[in-house]
Order: structure tokens, then sequence, then C-alpha cells
């Protein structure tokens, strides 16, 4: 038996409770004491520290981003710079479409030989023998994307000044860039119906109007679904609190993402969690909460705790949320990470009682990680 959340399918032992997930990346490599650099470009080390980083959190959602902002970019020519200790990063100072021109130069990449799609296929293949399971893989969206190749303000410009250009410019990264590789991957994977994840943090308000995210965000989201044959969202986006019209921008969301409605902090923080359940039950929605990064890293833990008892609170009494923990940065302390996930796992514990102040909350004492390692494994290195 199995339940489909949001962030994916939580096994019968999770059932009674509110699921928690994360987004570790250089934190994981932090943890693990390997390169930023290895984490990111050796299938085997990467599948291995995220496995072993879900089980140490206690997580109930897989632990498997990579940097996923990079990958279409950095096989079609992008630069991307990789910072040690740190996240690779595009180089959107040098955009690969420095005028509009440079489009008719560009070949789409080769899923199995550019860049580091190889690399992605690997880590799904690994992820399938290791674990046996691979609920979903994830993908730039076609926003995103545009922005990472073109830059931010170029590609602005052009929805104003040269929109045809801007809508062949989103037809070449749909058609001919993101549905063929998305279609390998499922073709790689044998698994046909395999959920594709787009993420589209650089879709979001203020940086776009809510109109532009009609045209150019729901549009080819749902052009990208109907090439791909359904299965496919994308999600991300944060601005809500800056939308000026967040029921307008849940909406508009939803149809990137049907079925959820996914709010990040700060914005669920500003908005408020009572408005956006009231929203979801009125249009039979689940929700993800997503908690703040900068709380998770700098504390304190009576705060995280706080933070997450109260979403719980408000947002998961019909157990239609989950709670996501946002970028978890590398110097994040764990004991921080450890207090969110037992907070979620002790206050979403379904029923949850209507008075949650009853609840009596305490945190175990966890291993570090490497003696984690040591004890999972005969070694502290990976």
């Amino acid at each position: 038996m199995s339940i489909e959340m949001e962030t994916g399918p939580i096994t019968s032992e999770a059932v009674n409770q509110i699921a928690v997930g994360a987004q570790s990346n250089d934190h994981s490599a932090q943890l693990a004491g390997v390169s930023t650099h290895r984490f990111f470009t050796d299938a085997v080390t990467f599948v291995r520290v995220q496995l072993l980083v879900t089980e140490f959190y206690n997580l109930d959602v897989l632990s498997n981003f990579w940097d996923v902002y990079n990958i279409e970019a950095e096989a079609m020519g992008q630069t991307v710079v990789y910072h040690p200790g740190g996240i690779p990063d595009t180089d959107r100072t040098r955009p690969l479409i420095g005028t509009p021109s440079d489009l008719d130069r560009l070949s789409p990449p080769d899923p199995y030989r550019s860049g580091r799609m190889p690399w992605v296929l690997e880590i799904n293949r690994n992820y399938l023998e290791m674990a046996g399971t691979l609920e979903r893989v994830y993908f730039t969206a076609p926003f995103s994307l545009a922005v990472n190749i073109r830059g931010y303000e170029n590609l602005v410009a052009d929805m104003f000044e040269r929109p045809r250009f801007a809508h062949r410019l989103f037809q070449f990264l749909c058609d001919d860039v993101l549905s063929p590789y998305l279609e390998t991957m499922r073709e790689a994977a044998d698994i046909p119906d395999l959920l594709m994840d787009g993420r589209d943090a650089w879709a979001s308000p203020p940086m776009i109007s809510l109109d532009m995210m009609d045209e150019y965000v729901v549009a080819y989201t749902e052009r990208l679904r109907r090439n791909l044959g359904g299965n496919l969202i994308t999600r991300g986006n944060w601005g809500d609190a800056k939308s000026r019209d967040p029921e307008r921008f849940f909406s508009q969301k939803c149809r990137c993402s049907p079925g959820s409605l996914s709010v990040l902090d700060p914005d669920l923080f500003e908005v408020g969690p009572e408005r956006v359940k009231r929203y979801a039950r009125q249009h039979d929605l689940s929700v993800a909460a997503g908690v703040d990064a900068t709380l998770l890293k700098d504390g304190p833990v009576e705060a995280i705790v706080q933070r997450i008892k109260r979403y719980i609170d408000k947002m998961a009494r019909d157990g239609r949320c989950m709670i996501h923990l946002n970028q978890i940065a590398a110097e994040t302390p764990p004991e921080h990470v450890h207090a969110a996930v037992a907070a979620c796992h002790t206050f979403g514990r379904l029923p949850i009682p209507e008075n949650i102040d009853d609840v009596q909350f305490n945190i175990a004492s966890r291993p570090s990680f490497s003696e984690f390692v040591r004890e999972k494994m005969g070694t502290a290195g990976i």
C-alpha cells in the first residue's frame, strides 16, 4: 500500500503521520566529507550519500536533489561554475544566447552524451539498483532554463520587445531540449509514466508578473505535459507574498502542479498557513509547506520546532499536508535538521489532538554522521 503525497509516495508505515522531506545537496556532501565536485560528478557517490542522508535524518521522502538548474543549460553549452564546497551555478554573466540570432546556432543536446545528462541517467539507474525505486526525476522548468541561457534582464526585454522570439525560444526549449531529455529518462529507467518534476525558482514574483506567469510559465508547462503524455509538474516558485494576488498565483501554481499547492517560506510565513489551507480546502488540494532555509541554518532549535508545530496545527489536521525543509545549507547544524524531523514526526502524528500544546516533545540523542556511517557500513568513509 502507498499514498501519493506531493513529493512522492509514502509507505504504509508513514500513513499515520505527516511526512517530512528535505532538499539537501551540498549539505549532504559536507556531512559525508566528500568534495562537492565529486558529489556532483560521481553518480555512485551521489546516490550512496543521499541514501545515507535520508536514513540518517529519518526522512520520509528520499533526499535525491542534484543541482537541478544546471543540467540542461550545461548540456547545451552554457558555462557552469563549480564552486569549491558549494553548489555549481550557471554563469549568467555570459549567457549562451547573447543575442537573439544565437538561438539559430544552437543544436539540441544528446541526453546520452552532452554535459552531465548521462550522469543524471546514471544516478537514476543507481537509485533503481540501490534503493529499488525511482519515484521521480528532476529537470529545469522552461522559464528558469530560459533565464539560465539568455539572462534574466535579456529575457524580460525579449518578452516586451521581441515576444515572437521569446516564444520561439520557449518552444525550442520545450520541444527540442526538454521533451527528448525527459523521454530518454523514462526510456532508460523503463518507467513509461515516471513523474517528471520541474523546478522553476526564477518564475517568482516580483521577478515576473502574474500575466507573464500565464503566458510563459503555465502555458509552457502545459505544453511539456502534452508532449510527455502527462505526469509532469513544475513548481518551486516563490513570491506568493509579493504577488499582490496570492489566490491568483495559487491557481497558476496548481495548473503547473495539479492537485497540490506548494508554498514555501518566507512566503508561507508572511501569507499565513491559515490562508493557504483555506484555499487548499476550497479547491480540494494537498499542501506542501516549505520551512525556511535560514531558520534551519541559524535556529535556534526552539524556533524551528515552533514553526513546524504551527504549520502542522494550521494545515495538517486532515492529513493532506507534508513538510518540506527548504534547501539545507552546507553549514546547517545536523541537530537543527534532526529537531525539524522530530517535530514533524511528533506533532504530525494523526489524529492531531485538538490542543496541539498537549503533545510532549523530546529530541533523542543522535550519533554523528560519521558514527552513523561506521555503524551502517563498518567504515567512516564513503
